[in-house]
């Protein structure tokens, strides 16, 4: 089997350790060298997996050895990276904001399409096997015409200083706070559910003084005519999510913390045992997919396939609008077309 050799460009995101672990899980991958921009950050980074670091990043660029890179910088810096990693024709899976304007976004595209590379975001809540189930409810009609979604993800981080490193708040590398970073998870869930949008609304705060928004609502409103609902925050007491979808025939709640943890309620006027709000049982759900760094690897293995739909380019663009509309809205105290 040919092995894809990856080299990691940024240690900067605190998902950085375990989106790697994911890629080398699948036996196809190995990490060869690492690089930041920050030496200390970089060679702890490169300790970790017991690999070479290099300060230059044209040095990891030009090594012929090396297929793709897991791209970990620092949100603000994504745009410059991701370009020069294009043009040196290595396959690029990019956490997540892709970049922080569409017109950012585009110059990226252009330089993968160009460049002829695969490319996948990570948007990984879209592997978990409970809200794959849902959204297959969705399109199998078992909900009737979806007309409202709520999601929150939350967690104590502003309350917490101990929980994220200090740079987390600076908005010189994140470009944004808690819309951006955490609430991103709803902004491209809310239109995987719901469809197109039309129009956002958003409504932020500061209340712990980290510089950023720490609390955070956005409304969309989807050609479909649902209506759907974002709340993010890092001045909740604990880790939390919750997803509630609601149909002219039936809907559904997942609540918990995260994978593993979920607890999933079902109501639908299309399934015996389910007429009325009833648990789901864990045997009856479908197993969540590999996280997007691995299917990243396979990806970069396959000749025949180029893409993956839910990862791909035009989806990491999409999210970066809906962020973009999300700090318009809140700046302008307005609703932004998107």
């Amino acid at each position: 089997m040919h092995m894809i050799n990856l080299a990691l460009v940024g240690a900067w995101h605190v998902h950085t350790e375990g989106f790697v672990q994911d890629a080398l899980n699948t036996g196809e991958a190995n990490l060869t060298v690492v690089w930041d921009d920050d030496e200390l950050r970089g060679k702890a980074m490169a300790e970790t997996f017991d690999v070479p670091f290099e300060s230059e990043l044209d040095k990891v660029l030009q090594d012929p050895s090396i297929h793709a890179v897991i791209v970990e910088a620092a949100t603000t810096i994504h745009k410059e990276v991701i370009i020069r990693c294009a043009k040196a024709k290595k396959h690029i899976f990019s956490d997540k904001a892709l970049a922080l304007s569409v017109e950012d976004c585009l110059e990226i595209k252009e330089a993968i399409d160009e460049n002829n590379v695969k490319f996948v975001v990570s948007l990984e809540s879209k592997v978990y096997g409970t809200y794959r189930y849902a959204k297959d409810l969705i399109e199998e009609g078992k909900l009737g015409k979806v007309t409202g979604v709520y999601f929150r993800r939350t967690h104590q981080a502003a309350v917490d200083k101990t929980m994220l490193p200090a740079y987390w708040f600076n908005q010189e590398e994140t470009g944004g706070g808690v819309t951006l970073d955490l609430g991103c998870h709803g902004l491209y869930l809310l239109p995987y559910f719901c469809g197109n949008p039309k129009k956002v609304t958003c409504l932020m705060n500061e209340l712990y003084g980290t510089g950023s928004d720490e609390n955070s609502t956005t409304i969309i409103e989807f050609e479909e005519g649902a209506i759907g609902t974002a709340h993010t925050s890092y001045v909740s007491s604990r880790l939390d999510n919750l997803l509630e979808i609601i149909g002219t025939e039936g809907s559904v709640l997942i609540t918990g913390k995260g994978a593993g943890h979920f607890k999933m309620f079902l109501q639908s006027n299309h399934l015996q045992d389910h007429e009325e709000l009833t648990a789901v049982s864990n045997d009856h759900l479908p197993a969540s997919e590999e996280m997007p760094s691995a299917q990243f690897v396979r990806l970069v293995s396959s000749p025949e396939r180029t893409h993956l739909p839910e990862f791909d380019i035009d989806t990491g663009i999409a999210l970066s609008r809906m962020i973009e509309c999300a700090y318009e809205s809140a700046k302008q105290g307005k609703a932004v077309w998107y």
